[in-house]
């Protein structure tokens, strides 16, 4: 299940807060700088899916090939040619593969399908860079409170925790990402990808907390009722988790503030 960090966190900070009464709890902050955004930014997320691939969609899929061709239209001398092959200002055309193959004067050729990969890589690179900028900052803020550890070394520790745990125990969390919520293609994958990051690191400027992993269900649902291929079932198991990661995080924050508060090390 992809829950939230952010979500799990923010129950275990009022869990433990609970543990020591309720005056330990900024109730105002809670509200304005963590639930808020929490609950807003998965609907701006969708709502910003459906926008953008209603525009995405109208692309002709059929068009898989751009090339560059240069006007041979001219029936001149060799010489004369020459000149005007060099001074023509070259066009864009964009068409199924079989079209741009048959076209004379072609300088450049680029297989559409090929350079999506490579976008839809360098936009999920976005989303890491953006999870980075928002989330690291939650976890290394628990280290640096605690006192043992410094900000440097709180983040080189979370980096490599981050590192390990995506090497290990990404796998499954990926697919239900990427296959059983949606079965994303190239269009619908760069469009929520930019979407995530977008928001998520605007909402890093202001000093918002969001959850990337909401923005980027949000992003990927709108996407996905757009194109009408949204699985509804796994999505609201998802909901579900998210449901139940908060009191989950809440209780067992406090279970163990009980236990490990003073009375307990006594």
């Amino acid at each position: 299940m992809p829950v939230s960090t952010t979500h799990a966190l923010l129950g275990a900070l009022i869990g433990s807060g609970l543990a020591s009464g309720w005056s330990t709890i900024n109730l105002g902050a809670l509200g304005g700088s963590f639930l808020l955004p929490l609950l807003v930014s998965p609907v701006m997320a969708s709502v910003m899916g459906v926008t953008v691939y209603s525009l995405v969609r109208r692309v002709r899929p059929e068009i898989d090939c751009a090339c560059v061709v240069q006007d041979q239209s001219l029936s001149i001398s060799h010489e004369a040619a020459a000149v005007a092959r060099f001074a023509a200002v070259p066009s864009l055309l964009a068409a199924p593969m079989e079209k741009c193959e048959r076209m004379p004067g072609i300088a450049v050729r680029l297989a559409i399908p090929a350079a999506l990969d490579r976008i839809h890589v360098l936009s999920a690179s976005a989303i890491c860079f953006a999870r980075g900028v928002n989330d690291t900052p939650k976890l290394a803020a628990l280290l640096v409170a605690a006192g043992s550890v410094s900000p440097q070394g709180s983040a080189a520790l979370i980096a490599v925790a981050m590192g390990l745990g995506g090497v290990l125990l990404a796998r499954r969390v990926a697919e239900t990402m990427s296959l059983k919520i949606n079965h994303l293609d190239n269009a619908q994958g760069i469009s929520a990808n930019l979407i995530t990051a977008v928001l998520v690191i605007f909402a890093s400027k202001w000093g918002l907390p969001v959850s990337t992993t909401h923005v980027s269900v949000g992003s990927i649902s709108g996407v996905g009722a757009r194109a009408g291929t949204l699985e509804w079932p796994a999505l609201r198991a998802v909901l579900l988790s998210w449901v139940a990661t908060l009191p989950f995080a809440a209780a067992s924050a406090w279970a163990a503030a009980m236990l490990l508060g003073p009375a307990g090390l006594q």
